[in-house]
């Protein structure tokens, strides 16, 4: 089943889009941290996770295997990635209900980080 997602489609929310790919070992530590921290505030705050010049078979696998459950989309030339500047991996991108990016943390981040991240910009507690 192929879909489109656009990040126009989460605007009214506040979103986390996490770019991610299964080579990437820091990428898989964080995950479980996401999942955790999605679950907490999913009805205020839309996480997005953006499977970044990758092979998407291991990236599925990876989904299954950390437990992530927030929507998911696959950039195999990396074109959205460029798009935010994303320079190193894993890197998450904050953007308000307006549909503007706020910051771009490139890194891992521990589940602490996510939470005082989304608190500090969305005024949300994680």
């Amino acid at each position: 089943r192929k879909s489109t997602i656009a990040i126009d489609d989460f605007r009214g929310r506040p979103l986390v889009v996490n770019f991610f790919a299964a080579w990437c070992a820091p990428c898989r530590r964080e995950m479980p941290a996401f999942q955790a921290v999605y679950r907490r505030v999913k009805d205020r705050v839309a996480f997005l996770g953006i499977d970044n010049r990758d092979i998407r078979g291991d990236a599925l696998d990876l989904l299954r295997e950390t437990g992530v459950r927030y929507p998911t989309a696959f950039d195999p030339r990396g074109e959205v990635a460029a798009a935010f500047g994303v320079l190193g991996m894993p890197t998450t991108v904050f953007i308000d209900a307006r549909g503007e990016m706020l910051e771009r943390y490139t890194g891992e981040m521990s589940e602490e980080q996510l939470r005082d991240t989304i608190e500090r910009l969305f005024g949300r507690r994680g």
